[in-house]
């Protein structure tokens, strides 16, 4: 097939099992199913396809130095990119969606599917959770639990059936008066902003994405939206990174996921990049607060899992420290898309995220 065994699929995050075409873009080396991207039209070998996805493709047509680069990467056959941007644009008026909209589709569809009504419950008291779990299963005998377990600080978390039974459940639990319930605090969105001209003043962006987009109506909006760090990306531009409210990520998802700016119009994508911590490499912290480093243990490098700084590292091989500590296939570096644990760390992040639609 066109991919590696240990390559995941953009959209359904599944392996290449050889079932069906697999796509490749010629130039970020990503792709997926053929099914999953509604490309099904496509007659020759997924190996003998030349393909390049959207972003890349519009990369290709507006950077004219990249030209360069893409006859390298082709053996010098300019032609073949320009056919497979061709093919990719006739593909999309078939289909009536392109790429981008497939995986957009394909992730709000899975987060709508696999979102939970949880409930964590604590006691006011010292309890032994055992005890509490009895006494929580005696109270709401009434409700389906769906599922529940223990977290390491000795709380119970339960999933109730519909967000109504567990409005009903807290409210019961809190009855009782040694129960404390929650539904627990889901994270603001992030979302990026692709391709913005670098000579746009990063101090009056905000205030420019509310004017040119109408959000003045939403209370309070200039205290809603924050830019959180900055991506250099192709021909000198800079892809942003914003936290903002629910209610704005939920108005700009009815723009169809665009923003306009002094300089044209944008791609807005979600952001769920997961913190990661470059000295244990574990997930959830940075390594300002890494315990390990305090207790002066050594550092893991992230591209081959020696006990290096992962900036020193002059090793070719690539090896996940997460990965091989599970036993499971670790040639790839630690926040490769290839790694089940970094994906599962970035399904986590977007189920936990109130996207405010």
């Amino acid at each position: 097939m066109g991919s590696p065994v240990d390559e995941l699929c953009l959209v359904c995050h599944e392996r290449d099992d050889g079932k069906v075409k697999w796509l490749k873009c010629l130039k970020c080396k990503l792709g997926g199913h053929s099914t999953c991207m509604r490309m099904t039209g496509l007659k020759s070998n997924a190996s003998e396809v030349n393909w390049v996805c959207d972003p890349c493709a519009l990369v290709i047509k507006s950077e004219v130095h990249l030209r360069e680069e893409i006859n390298v990467m082709t053996d010098g056959v300019t032609l073949a990119v320009e056919e497979a941007v061709s093919a990719q644009s006739g593909q999309v008026e078939k289909d009536g969606m392109n790429w981008a909209e497939v995986v957009s589709r394909c992730r709000k569809r899975k987060r709508t599917q696999k979102n939970k009504n949880l409930l964590i419950i604590k006691a006011k008291g010292s309890k032994k959770a055992v005890d509490m779990k009895k006494e929580v299963e005696e109270l709401l005998s009434d409700v389906k639990i769906m599922d529940s377990k223990f977290t390491n600080k000795g709380n119970i978390v339960i999933n109730l059936e519909s967000e109504e039974k567990r409005n009903a459940a807290q409210n019961k639990l809190h009855e009782v008066g040694n129960l404390i319930a929650s539904n627990g605090k889901r994270w603001d969105p992030k979302i990026m902003v692709c391709n913005v001209a670098r000579n746009e003043d990063k101090e009056s962006l905000i205030e420019e994405i509310i004017v040119r987009n109408n959000l003045e109506s939403i209370d309070g909006v200039i205290n809603k939206i924050k830019i959180v760090s900055e991506r250099p990306a192709a021909g000198g531009t800079v892809h942003y990174v914003l936290k903002c409210d629910p209610e704005v990520r939920a108005r700009i998802h009815g723009m169809n996921d665009k923003l306009k700016l002094k300089w044209g119009v944008h791609q807005v994508y979600d952001h769920y990049f997961p913190l990661l911590c470059y000295h244990c490499l574990k997930f959830g912290h940075k390594s300002d607060s890494c315990q390990c480093k305090v207790k002066g243990h050594a550092p893991h490098c992230y591209k081959c899992a020696g006990q290096h700084e992962g900036r020193s590292c002059q090793s070719d091989v690539r090896k996940c420290f997460n990965c091989a500590a599970s036993k499971c296939q670790s040639e790839h570096s630690v926040s490769s898309l290839s790694c089940p644990i970094f994906t599962s760390e970035v399904n986590r992040i977007r189920l936990n995220t109130n996207h405010g639609f």
